[in-house]
């Protein structure tokens, strides 16, 4: 198919316009003045850090993996003067408790660290996996947990339209970069992400270690967005073997009447489904892990207002009256009138390798795929559409990320993080003539359209986004000095043609049988492939 609109590439740099992957952990001993060694381990996969505390007892460590456990241990020479064995750390900023070198309790129990920064106090809400495991997440989707921010209204944060956020998996840039996403991504999507056209969700939720939300940070890596910021981070393998199989359903039975209207209850053909596992496991003990996830979402949704429905706007006879006309006349099939369901449905397939290097550095490759697609007719009391309209919306989207956390010493620490996406959005009109116009007919105040959708046979998307991350940290006494750069580079081909088969509006039903279109909209000598049409 020849291109309809050349690339457009767009290149854009930044000081550092990034996100949080990692834990960052803040303490203070108190009761001495001595230097002191504390080791941090995570337990999981017996990664190991130590660095030493400063004369007022201060001490952090960067780069460190989110969740837990943890066991920290402070040690003076090779007594151990303090020990937690259950710490979870959540993304971000965490602020240790004081550890009072001096008590004799040697062993404190659980501490669940939260933040007391004013990063994630005052500008942000951190929402840990253990929190995402407890929500009722019926969409299973980003959107579910983000509600839980105050400022957040259906994926709108502090009154902005969703597209002025700016959403991030690990640390790779997760938006819509043209805007046609639907303005809630349907009916299980995720606002402003890629797979919202085919009310899919973006990465399977049982993928996702943390999400981090900020709405106005003071932080220079904080940026790209008017809406809200929101980051999530994804799980990883360890050195024991871990999965879980799992499946969400619901359909017509289980669903109540309809408490707004005529208390009715969803017609049976309704369902919603969600097939999945996951699994992690130690590839090289203490050294590579994996961990992965599949997910398979069906849906399946009644369309309303069919014809001779209570509101509908045509009656089954008149609905019958115009498909045999059409197909008598044209020889051409307008589809269904009576009752209709719209699908949705996606496969999704995530994979992460994380690689001990060393102690100082970590590597992590990440793909998430996801295959989606929907269908669309819709109908309302004023508009009614022959199934021929409909068209089926489909998406393929596949996001490759590369990080290297490195810690060369207690004050040097960097993070670079490679990322490249590939999107196809396309659509498939449902008719077997799509060069038929869409036809508009003007009926008891409404509309009647049959045809093929003006905006269905003429549109491909394909989006190619290659970025590189790189935060360079050092730290001096209580100050923190950051250097870095983000850096993201679009190559998107669009090819979109309004009413390419053609648009003819008729004034009422008797025009329509005795073809006196009232206006008639087309392309006139389109060059389309090796054939030329006129309308």
């Amino acid at each position: 198919m020849k291109k309809i609109i050349c690339a457009i590439a767009l290149l854009s740099f930044s000081l550092a316009f990034s996100q949080e992957t990692s834990s960052k952990i803040f303490g203070r001993l108190r009761g001495t003045n001595s230097e002191m060694t504390i080791k941090v381990i995570h337990v999981p996969t017996n990664s190991s850090f130590e660095t030493k505390s400063n004369k007022n007892g201060q001490f952090s460590l960067d780069n460190l993996q989110p969740g837990g456990p943890y066991t920290i241990e402070v040690m003076d020479g090779s007594n151990v003067v303090y020990s937690n064995t259950n710490v979870q750390l959540s993304l971000g900023n965490n602020d240790l408790p004081t550890v009072e070198v001096g008590n004799k309790e040697k062993v404190i129990d659980e501490v669940k660290l939260t933040s007391k920064r004013t990063t994630a106090a005052k500008f942000g809400v951190g929402i840990s996996q253990a929190q995402i495991s407890g929500l009722p997440n019926i969409n299973r989707g980003i959107q579910d947990v983000t509600k839980l921010v105050p400022q957040s209204a259906n994926n709108s944060f502090n009154g902005t339209n969703f597209r002025y956020n700016n959403v991030t998996i690990d640390g790779s840039i997760n938006n819509d970069a043209i805007g046609f996403s639907p303005s809630l991504g349907g009916q299980t999507g995720t606002s402003g992400m890629p797979g919202s056209s085919t009310r899919s969700n973006s990465i399977s939720l049982d993928a996702i270690q943390d999400v981090q939300v900020y709405i106005a940070p003071y932080d220079v890596k904080l940026g790209n967005f008017l809406g809200g910021s929101i980051n999530a981070v994804t799980r990883s393998g360890s050195n024991n073997t871990e999965g879980s199989l799992y499946m969400y359903g619901r359909n017509a039975s289980i669903t109540g009447n309809n408490r707004i209207g005529d208390n009715s209850k969803m017609p049976s053909s309704f369902e919603d489904f969600i097939y999945g596992g996951r699994v992690g496991l130690p590839i090289i003990k203490d050294k590579l892990f994996l961990f992965s996830n599949i997910e398979y979402t069906k849906r399946t949704d009644p369309v309303f207002y069919n014809a001779g429905d209570q509101g509908a706007l045509v009656s089954h006879d008149v609905a019958q009256q115009i498909s045999d006309f059409v197909r008598n006349k044209y020889g051409f099939n307008v589809g269904s009138f009576d009752q209709y369901n719209n699908f949705s449905e996606s496969g999704k397939l995530f994979n992460k390798l994380d690689w001990k290097i060393n102690d100082k550095n970590t590597l992590s490759i990440k793909n998430n795929t996801v295959f989606s697609q929907a269908s669309n007719l819709e109908r309302d009391g004023a508009n009614f559409r022959f199934s021929v309209m409909d068209f089926v919306q489909k998406n393929t989207s596949s996001t490759t990320t590369l990080e290297l956390k490195s810690r060369f010493n207690d004050k040097w620490n960097n993070n670079v993080i490679l990322g490249y996406s590939s999107i196809h959005d396309y659509r498939d009109p449902t008719s077997q003539n799509a060069m038929f116009p869409q036809v508009e007919i003007a009926y008891n105040g409404g509309t009647i359209l049959l045809g093929n959708d003006r905006e269905a046979t003429v549109f491909n998307m394909k989006q190619k986004t290659f970025e590189i991350t790189d935060n360079l940290t050092y730290k001096a006494g209580h100050h923190t000095f950051l250097l870095g750069t983000h850096n993201e580079l679009y190559n998107i081909d669009y090819g979109f043609v309004n009413a390419l088969n053609g648009r003819i509006s008729y004034k009422s039903l008797n025009d329509f049988y005795n073809a006196n279109p009232a206006r008639i909209r087309g392309n006139l000598s389109f060059q389309w492939g090796k054939q030329r049409r006129y309308f």
